[in-house]
């Protein structure tokens, strides 16, 4: 045999000897390089997801950012407006105040006219104060005068209408006594044609107290009690009034009847009504005056 082919059979052996575990290599290579390609491909699968990601966070930043510019830009816009509008209030104060400062020099000035006026006033004034006490003292005077005349002018008015009162009573009470009168005398002379004169004059009788003062007060009261009307007055024995006085009620200038006291208490008084005549003169009512006049 040739040599050539003793090496080349020799080399075919080895290299027979040597494909062997070289296929083992391979195919547990193959089997490695198919997992680190799997697993590389889903690193891959995950680094473009995590790209996509990245991609759409930048895209969400950049809209972002882009939206932060506009509003950024709007403030930038409407604070730029604001300065010049506090640009334009500031030129227009400063304008202002070199107006005002124009205008208190003219006050100042004024004010230092006004002191020597305020100064000549005083003296004015403290003339004018001692004139003003003297006419002050003068007023009080006049009213208190005015006073005394006013209370001089009541009471003459309450004198005017316990005369009228009076007066209207004394007509009342001269026509009753001439009624009587004339029955007593119709009476008498029917006496004396029967039983001849009288012997003598009545004995007995009690003498009435009659008012130490002038009294007036009101009628609080009036009721009706065993066929008899009695009213109730606010003026007692504080007020000088005595059981037995006969006062006089009026209302207004129109005369109504009389009251004869007969109870008396501190500050109210109760008596019987006498003369009253409603039909003529009206019925005595809560509100009316009752009068007593000094010496009657």
């Amino acid at each position: 045999m040739h040599i050539l082919t003793k090496v080349l059979l020799v080399i075919v052996a080895l290299l027979a000897v040597a494909i062997v575990p070289l296929a083992s290599v391979n195919a547990y290579n193959e089997s490695r390089f198919e997992l680190k390609y799997r697993d590389a491909d889903l690193q891959r699968a995950a680094a473009e997801k995590s790209l996509e990601n990245e991609r759409n966070a930048k895209a969400a930043m950049q809209q972002k950012s882009e939206d932060d510019s506009k509003s950024a830009a709007e403030r930038l816009a409407s604070a730029q407006k604001d300065v010049d509008a506090k640009s334009a209030a500031l030129r227009t104060a400063e304008s202002e105040l070199t107006a005002m400062r124009s205008t208190q020099q003219g006050i100042l000035a004024h004010l230092e006219s006004l002191d020597a006026t305020f100064k000549a006033n005083q003296l004015i004034t403290a003339s004018l104060t001692t004139e003003l006490q003297d006419i002050r003292g003068k007023a009080i005077d006049a009213q208190r005068r005015a006073a005394e005349l006013d209370a001089a002018l009541a009471e003459r008015t309450a004198e005017l209408e316990v005369a009228e009162m009076a007066r209207r009573q004394l007509q009342e009470a001269h026509k009753a006594l001439e009624e009587a009168n004339a029955a007593s005398k119709t009476s008498l002379d029917q006496y004396i044609a029967a039983y001849g004169q009288l012997g003598g004059s009545r004995a007995g009788a009690v003498a009435q107290p009659v008012a130490d003062r002038n009294v007036a007060a009101t009628i609080i009261d009036v009721r009706a009690r065993d066929g008899s009307t009695f009213a109730e007055i606010n003026a007692g024995s504080r007020d000088g009034v005595q059981v037995g006085w006969t006062m006089m009620i009026g209302d207004g200038a129109t005369y109504i009847g009389n009251i004869k006291i007969t109870h008396v208490d501190v500050n109210r008084a109760v008596g019987v009504i006498e003369l009253e005549n409603p039909s003529a003169r009206g019925e005595v009512k809560v509100g009316q005056r009752a009068i007593a006049r000094a010496g009657e």
